[in-house]
């Protein structure tokens, strides 16, 4: 892409070629641009060129090397040149392909004040209309509520469903013992209080750290202990 760099001085230096449109759909309307064979369209100049460059472009594509990824990445920066302008190697010569693709083109015109007033009574006329308020009234009986008759079909088509929870509290039999949670993992009180105590004391000076964690972890204990004893408390409560 560097040895191009002398060509890129302005459109009138060089015998330029419209672009091909084969060649604009492989994003490499530039080609042509920077070509200095006569613009006659049809040439089998023009031909073996579009054939090579198709060739190589489905080639790159195919490819998962280096050298394919890296010719990857050139075809972008031709394609679109703009995008790629500030790069440290190429972007001068990218920034005189910008020029000669917007010198080709033209100045853009600005519209006028008839198409910008024809853009506003277009978006006006356009129906504005509620998708909620749309939806509903496609229902048939948005207006008068269905016959007697039409629910009562309605309704013999729906299964009856049987609740199988009934909602109500079960009451035991026989008194359920008490499970150890210490040895199931994630329930380990024991290790969680003293994990919670060290970190509160770690600030503390280190002689009185193992006897402020102790009463850290008794006093979480204890507090443990007379939730507990609420909770059966209430549960006695429930079961009377």
């Amino acid at each position: 892409m560097d040895g191009d760099d002398s060509c890129v001085g302005s459109v009138r230096d060089v015998l330029m070629s419209l672009p091909r449109r084969a060649m604009s759909d492989m994003g490499l309307a530039i080609c042509c641009l920077m070509c200095d064979a006569p613009d006659d369209a049809g040439s089998a100049r023009c031909k073996a060129c579009i054939s090579r460059h198709g060739k190589v472009r489905e080639r790159l594509a195919k490819g998962d090397d280096g050298v394919s990824r890296w010719g990857r990445e050139l075809l972008a920066m031709m394609s679109n040149p703009q995008q790629y302008d500030f790069d440290d190697v190429h972007g001068e010569v990218l920034q005189g392909y910008v020029g000669l693709l917007a010198e080709h083109e033209g100045p853009r015109a600005p519209p006028t004040q008839e198409e910008i007033d024809a853009l506003f009574a277009a978006a006006r006329a356009r129906p504005k209309g509620s998708l909620i308020r749309d939806m509903a009234n496609r229902n048939p009986w948005k207006d008068a509520p269905p016959s007697a008759e039409s629910a009562r079909g309605m309704a013999g088509g729906i299964d009856e469903v049987a609740d199988a929870h009934a909602g109500q509290r079960t009451v035991p039999s026989r008194e359920i013992e008490k499970v150890d949670r210490s040895e199931r993992s994630g329930e380990d009180t024991s290790l969680t209080d003293r994990v919670t105590a060290n970190a509160a004391v770690q600030d503390e000076p280190e002689e009185l750290q193992d006897i402020l964690a102790d009463v850290h972890v008794a006093k979480r204990k204890a507090e443990r202990d007379k939730l507990s004893d609420a909770m059966e408390g209430l549960d006695d409560l429930l079961d009377d």
